[in-house]
């Protein structure tokens, strides 16, 4: 379990969408929010940053499971195939 709330969540979510899947490892992850704790959010980087090592690796696949699915939806949100790398 990952102690932050849903809101908090898709706030990462959203950040971490300029990051490639090879990217999003719970170290590539924690420096992330170590830049965002500088730049905006400070509460929710503090947050993240202070997770352990298991609730990071579970942030870590819900960041590839939101990158998956995007890549499974066009641009208003209906159902397609992945989109073609580039």
């Amino acid at each position: 379990m990952i102690p932050i709330d849903f809101d908090e969540l898709a706030a990462v979510l959203r950040r971490c969408t300029r990051l490639r899947p090879a990217e999003c490892s719970p170290a590539q992850l924690k420096a992330l929010m170590a830049d965002h704790r500088r730049h905006t959010d400070h509460s929710l980087a503090e947050k993240v940053l202070a997770f352990d090592g298991p609730q990071r690796i579970a942030l870590s696949a819900f960041v590839l499971q939101a990158q998956a699915r995007s890549a499974w939806q066009t641009e208003d949100g209906r159902e397609a195939g992945p989109k073609a790398a580039g």
